[in-house]
């Protein structure tokens, strides 16, 4: 198939946002249904919010939004008009403990993957920092470093998914996103900007082991992130179809609930043990599943579960 670059209307940009059991936000804004970046295990087209659409995306020429993820961006330019009327009608503001009231560009997508998308990005920023709301962007593009001017404030934080280090590996799993190397790049770049940062150390693969944790760790304890959240690739569904077609073998070790549960928790008992040993366990924060249950003890879970991260949020940017 062919890439699908088209536009689409929405009606309401700000969507309170189940994530803050994550600790990541109470809303979230998306600025496009589908991504280019291809990952091949990324669990959004598994959602309802593109598996109820398989209709409206069948007329602009997506026959297969699960399978064909990556190769279509519908991009929804109104998102700063209405967010702008929106924030200014809006008397309430949700606020969990987990959550923090904090807004999250973007949930479904990637927010600096291409110029136009970027261009959403900036003005829906400025837009909400106007409002003084607290906002999250998480991106495995490279564009916000052109928005630094903007970025830079107490109110933001940028993130970056960055699972592993392996250039090469990368081409595989996630074929149309920066390479690590390039990430990680701009990552220095924003700290040295003094940018408020974080990573998202996500989703990493079976073959990592506690050496690779400690290895990556210790490249990114030198960004000074604020906090480093944490999960494994779960291949359960269409996600793990498209990783085995893209010839990523390690795939079929968890596909399953058993071999993935088991997978995660060694994994999770690896990189605490070297976040332990790098000096980074306080910045370290979890996102665990509930279907780990009766594989883990319920209090391991209930310790993560709808926990407030450790960031330091401006109070000024709550109201």
């Amino acid at each position: 198939m062919a890439v699908i670059k088209e536009t689409e209307k929405i009606v309401n940009p700000l969507q309170e946002s189940a994530l803050n059991k994550k600790g990541l936000c109470d809303y979230v804004i998306n600025i496009a249904s589908g991504c280019l970046h291809g990952c091949t295990f990324c669990y959004v087209p598994s959602t309802p919010a593109i598996r109820t659409r398989q209709t409206q995306l069948s007329e602009k020429g997506v026959s297969n939004p699960q399978m064909d993820w990556g190769k279509y961006l519908l991009v929804r330019e109104n998102v700063p008009e209405l967010l702008e009327k929106k924030l200014s009608r809006k008397k309430t503001w949700l606020i969990t403990p987990s959550g923090q009231g904090v807004v999250m560009l973007c949930s479904g997508t990637d927010p600096y993957q291409n110029k136009e998308t970027a261009s959403i990005t900036r003005s829906s920023v400025e837009i909400l920092s106007k409002y003084k709301k607290r906002v999250r962007i998480l991106t495995r593009g490279l564009l916000w470093t052109d928005d630094l001017d903007i970025l830079i404030r107490s109110n933001v934080t940028l993130g970056m998914s960055l699972p592993y280090l392996d250039d090469e590996l990368s081409r595989k799993i996630e074929p149309q996103a920066p390479p690590p190397s390039r990430r990680y790049e701009a990552l220095l770049k924003g700290y040295k900007a003094g940018c408020r940062l974080y990573v998202a150390m996500a989703p990493t693969p079976p073959t990592m082991t506690l050496h690779d944790f400690k290895r990556h760790l210790e490249k990114i304890i030198a960004i000074n992130p604020e906090v480093i959240f944490w999960e494994p690739i779960n291949a359960r569904g269409s996600n793990g179809k498209r990783m085995v077609a893209a010839g990523l073998d390690f795939a079929s070790t968890v596909m399953t609930k058993k071999s993935w549960a088991e997978c995660f928790k060694r994994q999770w008992d690896d990189i605490e043990t070297a976040a332990q040993e790098v000096g980074c366990k306080d910045r370290l924060h979890i996102w665990p599943d509930p279907e780990l249950r009766g594989y883990v003890e319920d209090t391991r879970l209930e310790q993560w579960l709808y926990k407030p991260t450790v960031e330091k949020w401006d109070s000024l940017a709550k109201t």
